[in-house]
């Protein structure tokens, strides 16, 4: 059974080798493709059943009889047979002569076979290869690794990516590239991740993101300094890009330059392209650590207007712009007003909006020339008030409203005092202070 298998074989590679002598398609002459098509059907026939010893010589003789670029299969296979001879050798001149001609195996594919498929496939696995047999050379397999990039880009392996960084910060720590030119890939691969994400994203490939961003932000080429200055006179013209205003401002982040002009710049940027509560909020605190009042105020009411922000975070908002606009810009009655605001959204801040207002209540300035001297300290009494219905409704905040009720006590008049302006222990009383109003009760030292 065995030998009419062979038998057949023969027949059908005479009959195939007469056909392709007879069509030129395999040589300048019918036996230059004679001998083309023998070497091809000979070595095939061995190297399907793992004979590779056996292929060799009629692969060779292929190579040698056959057009360039006759068939892909040719070279594919060659790939292997190389590998298989590179592993069998401990010769270092034989080992370097094997890895050029696999390096070469790849150089005809990407050459002779043009279509994305075939090309992007050439490129990666020549990559791979150079990895693990190219160990003199980095830059070379940096360069091999660079080319998959530059040729696949959204289509390449997320694991070449991850190695194309790799490859950038060992030859950066060398002294082969530059800080400029590691910055340079990391924008390169970034946006095809960006990409990537956007067409098929899944845990793999974030994982295979989180490996290529440790890899940039630990090899210490991303601090300030060298940031600044390659972001900074390119900023302008890049800035209609959102994906790269994202990078800017997460790189300027990383290496911690925030309090850098350019950084305010790419947040501000970033807010026009795509304005959300969150980076409001984060401009309203860039601000603030400027000591810009003002512009901080701005951010964090455009957060608290946001259309998507919810009603919790809106109530947050709204009591961190109360404290703010008491603490830093003295203003009691705006502070007031959002105070008492936000536990209307977030009915938890209302013990907290009540010990601001005790606070607020408790620095106003009542006198006046008009009014007796005792109205000086009516605004105790409405402090007082604020402490006892901020404890009643957060009761972790009881210590620290018993505290300042016992300090502010201490300011009441005495009884002596209320009896010679008329009033009574727990009578009722109007006060007006820094456009401010309330209405509390007379209280005396007791």
């Amino acid at each position: 059974m065995k030998k009419i298998g062979i038998l057949f074989s023969l027949i059908m590679l005479a009959f195939v080798t007469q056909s392709y002598a007879q069509s030129g398609r395999f040589g300048a002459t019918p036996e230059d493709s004679v001998e083309c098509v023998r070497y091809l059907n000979f070595y095939k026939e061995y190297y399907k059943n793992g004979n590779i010893r056996e292929a060799l010589p009629s692969w060779r003789g292929a190579l040698e009889k056959c057009p360039l670029g006759v068939t892909q299969a040719l070279y594919q296979d060659g790939q292997n047979i190389i590998k298989f001879l590179i592993n069998q050798t401990n010769d270092p001149g034989r080992r370097k002569e094997l890895i050029d001609s696999l390096v070469l195996m790849y150089d005809i594919r990407i050459e002779k076979f043009p279509t994305f498929k075939s090309c992007l496939s050439a490129h990666t696995f020549k990559a791979y290869d150079m990895i693990t047999y190219y160990k003199e050379d980095d830059t070379k397999v940096f360069q091999a690794l660079q080319d998959v990039v530059a040729f696949g880009k959204e289509n390449t392996d997320q694991n070449i990516l991850v190695l194309n960084m790799q490859y950038a910060t060992s030859l950066f720590k060398e002294n082969k590239l530059s800080p400029e030119e590691v910055i340079l890939v990391y924008q390169q691969i970034s946006s095809i991740f960006d990409m990537k994400s956007q067409i098929a994203p899944s845990e793999a490939l974030e994982e295979a993101r989180n490996s290529f961003e440790t890899l940039f932000a630990i090899c210490g080429v991303a601090d300030c300094d060298n940031l600044l200055a390659l972001f900074g006179p390119r900023f302008d013209q890049n800035a209609k890009e959102i994906s790269y205003v994202r990078r800017v401002v997460q790189l300027l982040s990383n290496a911690g330059c925030e309090t850098s002009d350019l950084f305010l710049k790419a947040v501000e940027r970033l807010y026009e392209m795509e304005p959300t509560y969150n980076s409001a909020y984060y401009l309203y605190r860039l601000y603030s650590a400027r000591d810009d009042n003002e512009g901080a105020v701005k951010y964090l009411e455009m957060a608290i207007e946001s259309d998507s922000i919810d009603d919790k975070i809106k109530g947050d908002y709204l009591m961190e712009l109360g404290t703010f606009c008491f603490k830093k810009m003295n203003n009691s009655s705006v502070a007031a007003q959002h105070a008492l605001k936000s536990f209307t959204f977030n009915e938890d801040l209302r013990g907290k909006a009540y010990l601001l207002m005790g606070h607020i209540w408790a620095i106003a300035k009542v006198r006046n020339s008009d009014m007796p001297e005792i109205d000086d300290r009516a605004n105790f009494w409405v402090a007082v008030d604020y402490f006892l219905r901020a404890k009643q409704a957060d009761s972790s905040l009881a210590e620290e409203c018993d505290r300042l009720i016992a300090t502010y006590r201490q300011y009441f008049p005495a009884a002596e005092e209320a009896f010679m302006h008329d009033l009574q222990e727990g009578s009722s009383y109007s006060v007006r202070a820094n456009g401010l109003s309330a209405t509390t009760t007379v209280r005396t030292l007791r």
